[in-house]
């Protein structure tokens, strides 16, 4: 499975491993401030060289509380700070514990448990490697360039572990063929079955929006079955990444789903980023594109998932972007904001122009 990334920089240079000081992460959380009311206890934990599983069956197992929630799955080789929720029962239990790699940094009351999702987005603070004066020059190019049109919204490759096997058993648990006895790691297979149709999908639509940014409308007209007029104003659409007829967009402000029938009328919306492309996650319920991207986006279709399906952002902003160079230790230390369900590593990789294995 190869990422293929919009910008067409050269690879550049770095060294990068996640490690507590080179990997920092802060969840954001939905509230703004607290209520310190309710039946749940809130706690923002930090926790160093464990998986959000380890941490969870570390704690089910000193509290004996199987009611523990969480917004999201957190880096292992990394520092981390992320809320989770629990009974106000454990409260006094939950404070006395004691781990070399868990901190308790605050808690508080809340009226609900948290669930997967129940987040804002993440902070980064990434330091990168043996950078050469002319490799920071080049990253703080593309980092601009990744502030005005996006990167491809790709799963990284935590999602999918080290494993080669992994896709054959993703697949036969989405499908129903494989039942795993923990029900946590069934739910991670097929969602990661569901990434994997995803990710092929995202490569197949960044060569396209290549091709179309390359190659001159009398081929694009076979190769796409679009008219001259969809074909002139795909040439003049805003974004590196192309919307095509059928695609279905996502606007932010009304959290509204548009299915495209005229591509003049997302131009301004999409160039300002008030509107994203999105893919399929595969599954019963899940919306599908129609038209030309209907037809693309059918290829990596799987109506057979045992899942309700959803759609994901096809292209994603960082925010808040900041970098310094370090030129007396070759440090490129960056920072930046991701949405939910967005991975840091892709940028990294995206930056770099190449895939970035775990060892890497």
């Amino acid at each position: 499975m190869k990422r293929i990334f919009i910008q067409t920089h050269k690879p550049i240079k770095f060294r990068f491993k996640q490690t507590t000081e080179d990997f920092i992460v802060t969840e954001v959380p939905l509230f703004d401030v607290p209520t310190d009311k309710g039946n749940y206890l809130i706690a923002k934990v930090q926790k160093q060289e464990l998986s959000t599983m380890e941490m969870l069956s570390f704690l089910e197992s000193e509290l004996q509380c199987f009611n523990i929630g969480y917004a999201g799955l957190k880096d292992k080789h990394a520092t981390t700070t992320q809320y989770i929720s629990l009974p106000l029962k454990f409260s006094r239990s939950f404070e006395r514990l004691r781990h070399p790699r868990i901190k308790i940094l605050e808690s508080f009351r809340g009226k609900e448990k948290l669930s997967i999702g129940d987040l804002k987005g993440n902070n980064f603070f990434i330091r990168l490697h043996d950078v050469s004066p002319e490799s920071a020059r080049n990253l703080s190019e593309v980092l601009d360039d990744i502030m005005r049109h996006g990167m491809p919204n790709y799963f990284g490759y935590q999602r999918f572990g080290r494993d080669s096997a992994n896709f054959e058993k993703a697949r036969d648990v989405a499908q129903g063929e494989l039942i795993m006895k923990d029900t946590k790691i069934h739910k991670i297979m097929l969602h990661a079955y569901q990434s994997y149709l995803f990710n092929d999908w995202l490569a197949r639509r960044v060569e396209i929006s290549r091709e179309i940014k390359t190659k001159d409308c009398e081929e694009l007209l076979v190769n796409l079955n679009i008219s001259q007029q969809e074909c002139d104003t795909l040439k003049n659409q805003a974004g590196l990444f192309s919307v095509l007829p059928g695609d279905i967009m996502y606007e932010s402000k009304t959290k509204k789903w548009l299915n495209v029938t005229d591509l003049q009328s997302i131009r301004k919306p999409y160039k300002e980023q008030k509107m994203v492309p999105t893919g399929l996650l595969a599954g019963s319920k899940a919306w599908r594109a129609k038209g030309v991207a209907g037809e693309i986006e059918h290829h990596f279709d799987d109506l057979t998932v045992n899942a309700m399906g959803r759609r994901r952002d096809a292209v994603v902003y960082p925010k808040s972007i900041r970098h310094e160079y370090k030129k007396e230790t070759k440090c490129f230390e960056l920072s930046f904001t991701l949405p939910k369900g967005s991975y840091a590593t892709v940028l990294l990789e995206n930056l770099a122009n190449r895939d970035l294995s775990p060892q890497q």
